[in-house]
């Protein structure tokens, strides 16, 4: 009952000041965790206009997961066999690479991405699959050089 008291004596700046002090020491939770990691690299195809775009993603937690990989180019860039969208189970920590082929006649900007979904049917059956919400979004400039 004492302490109710002390807090009806308190001005209102000094109990605002405690609160935000006490939400701010307080550790956060349901921190994001880093699930997944995307690297992004282009090859030229032989002095051509034409690429080699790879997207490696890995898992970097132990548990399988569901990724789902696509590319978003610029209108300048063109899918030689088309613009796919892999989705892969990827288990325990480990990378998977998936490649596009592109023709690129002029400078073009390329944006992969990565995003932990949960699709069924990918993993073998009786998998248990992990379900964060995680996604990573790369863009990569395509600079042409004859």
């Amino acid at each position: 009952m004492r302490a109710l008291q002390l807090l009806f004596k308190t001005s209102p700046a000094a109990l605002l000041l405690g609160l935000c002090l006490t939400l701010w020491t307080v550790p956060t939770q349901g921190q994001i965790q880093n699930v997944i990691s995307a690297n992004l690299t282009t090859s030229q195809i032989d002095n051509s206009t034409g690429y080699v775009i790879t997207l490696a993603v890995s898992n970097l937690i132990s548990q399988c997961i569901v990724v789902k990989n696509t590319l978003e180019v610029s209108d300048t860039v063109i899918f030689s066999y088309g613009n796919f969208r892999f989705t892969s189970c990827l288990c325990g920590v480990s990378t998977r690479r998936f490649f596009w082929e592109i023709e690129a006649p002029e400078n073009g900007i390329i944006t992969g991405k990565a995003q932990v979904v949960s699709e069924e049917n990918i993993c073998p059956p009786g998998v248990n699959i992990s379900t964060p919400v995680y996604e990573i979004v790369i863009t990569r400039d395509v600079i042409i050089t004859l």
